[in-house]
């Protein structure tokens, strides 16, 4: 019966690549069988002739579901491709999906999550090639691109997935500070399936131990692993320990077991470990066959170095593409147009209540009666808030006897403040040039978690300024920079903002704070003083 099955399939699959060879007068039948491709099913995986889907698509330009098609088809090309191993070619098609997808992005007014997710994936592919030939720095930053548009669909599934991926990427490199934050910000999420769980936690014990943080790794390996369980991820854990602990014979069995059953760039992360572990045993007959492994490997990679040459020039030939930002490029007279018509509209509006607040005298008392009530109301809130921020900040004084410069310390030490403050290493960044440097912005992820360890650090102080100050949830974050010490070019850059909007924001706290003194002074200072 399957093999009937098969039949029919081949068959099929025959008849429609022939339909679609004969279609050069681009008939409207061949346009409908292109709209009915779907990258996502298996049933729709048709051999299609890129030629005529691109006629397809010059003769109904206008019909932005044709650019989405033609998209998907060149990624389902490139997929083939990137399976034999035809990485160039795969690239190229990769490359050419991505323009289609962000013209398709030009000419509509909504996008959709999932077409987020779409793109996202066509970044996720293309940072796999790269992470392939070893391109470090191409291949973080088309994950980060994945991550930037997986985010935008909100899909919690890819985002937690493409957050290990980056960690490990950073992690096989040696760069364990930065694996770190992004095996952080993956443990963040919410939802997270228990074997993804184990593997976060397996990746960031690892990492703990590459940073000579031994306390910090053998708590968590206490706290989440156990002898009953003795998966991949506990191999993985027990055997770095013992490992970076130098008991190589109980490492041993561990490192073999995630070799055997790793996948080839673990296989290669553990034929390192393996090999040193041999040596130390003073067993050279096992040292040298795990030598030869990374040897052959490495031979490998040798080869691939003409096709990595041609892959980066590849990638510099398509920094546009990659960088495509279509609220910024595309709509731009579009969103002028809705902010006249909105200044119209509210201008309308107040001219109108402004008239009628000015005639009806009973109207004015309901008004008045209404804000003594909301006055009311807000009395109890903040009381409630009063109650709730002592009971906050006397369970925190229970908790810890850490002093400021302790604290202030281990936030300096933290993943995510030394990513920030590495970015700007050895760059001088001028006011007109700010936009240049989008790259080094933070994402949602990331400013979450600065704020999420600034509390961890300071977790009386953003309480005690919003008891004292009248600030909003989004100066949060301009405060908790400001008191790192940056410069308002500087925040500018992490937050994808004007030099001239950073620079009203930050004089519009300072006057909150009804101080002239610099920011930093100033929050170092309260900061310190309501520890």
């Amino acid at each position: 019966m399957k093999s009937f099955y098969k039949n029919i399939t081949f068959l099929s699959l025959i008849f429609i690549a022939l339909s679609l060879t004969q279609c050069n007068d681009v008939t409207k039948s061949c346009c409908e069988e292109i709209l009915d491709f779907s990258y996502t099913n298996n049933d729709s995986l048709i051999e299609f002739n890129i030629s005529e889907a691109q006629k397809c698509a010059k003769k109904y330009h206008k019909r932005p579901e044709f650019l989405q098609k033609i998209s998907q088809i060149y990624y389902f090309d490139a997929t083939n491709d990137y399976t034999s191993e035809q990485l160039i070619s795969a690239s190229k098609k990769l490359f050419l999906a991505l323009d289609y997808i962000n013209s398709y992005f030009s000419k509509i007014d909504i996008v959709k999550s999932y077409d987020y997710q779409y793109r996202g994936d066509i970044y996720e592919r293309l940072g796999d090639i790269y992470k392939d030939i070893n391109s470090l720095k191409s291949s973080a930053e088309l994950y980060d691109k994945a991550l930037s548009d997986y985010e935008a669909a909100n899909d919690e599934e890819k985002i937690l997935n493409i957050l290990l991926k980056i960690g490990k990427l950073y992690q096989y490199n040696h760069i364990p500070n930065i694996a770190m934050i992004y095996f952080e910000m993956a443990e963040e999420q919410e939802n997270i399936p228990n074997n993804i769980y184990r593997k976060i936690i397996d990746n960031k014990i690892i990492t703990l131990y590459e940073l000579n943080d031994y306390k910090s790794a053998d708590s968590i390996f206490k706290n989440h692993f156990n002898i009953k369980n003795q998966d991949y991820d506990f191999h993985s854990a027990i055997g770095t320990k013992y490992f970076y602990e130098r008991n190589y014979s109980m490492a041993l069995p561990h490192l073999k077991y995630c070799f055997e059953n790793g996948n080839m760039q673990e296989k290669l992360v553990f034929s390192e470990k393996l090999a040193e572990t041999y040596f130390n045993l003073n067993d050279q007959k096992n040292e040298m066959l795990y030598i030869q492994y990374q040897a052959k490997n490495n031979s490998i990679e040798i080869r691939k170095t003409p096709i990595k040459l041609d892959l980066e020039k590849l990638y510099d030939t398509s920094y546009t593409i990659i960088n495509y930002n279509y609220d910024k490029s595309d709509n731009k007279n579009n969103s002028l147009i809705i902010i006249i018509l909105l200044t119209i509209i509210l201008s309308i509006i107040t001219i109108v209540v402004l008239y009628v607040i000015k005639s009806n005298k009973q109207y004015k008392e309901k008004i008045r009666n209404a804000e003594e009530t909301i006055s009311g109301n807000n009395d109890i809130i903040q009381s409630k808030d009063k109650i709730i921020n002592d009971i906050s900040q006397k369970l925190v004084s229970l908790e810890t006897n850490e002093s400021f410069d302790e604290a202030y310390q281990r936030f300096c030490d933290s993943a995510i403040h030394n990513k920030i403050k590495s970015s700007f290493e050895g760059i001088n960044i001028l006011t007109k040039n700010v936009q240049s440097y989008n790259k080094l912005a933070l994402s949602t992820t990331e400013i979450q978690l600065l704020i999420k360890t600034f509390n961890k650090c300071f977790p009386k102080a953003i309480s005690s300024i919003k008891k004292e100050f009248e600030i909003t949830p989004s100066d949060i974050k301009f405060i908790i920079l400001n008191f790192m010490n940056l410069n308002n070019v500087e925040i500018a850059v992490l937050l994808g903002l004007t030099y001239g909007a950073v620079n009203k924001r930050s004089n519009k706290i300072k006057n909150i704070f009804n101080t002239k003194d610099d920011l930093n002074i100033f929050l170092i200072d309260y900061i310190k003083s309501n520890f």
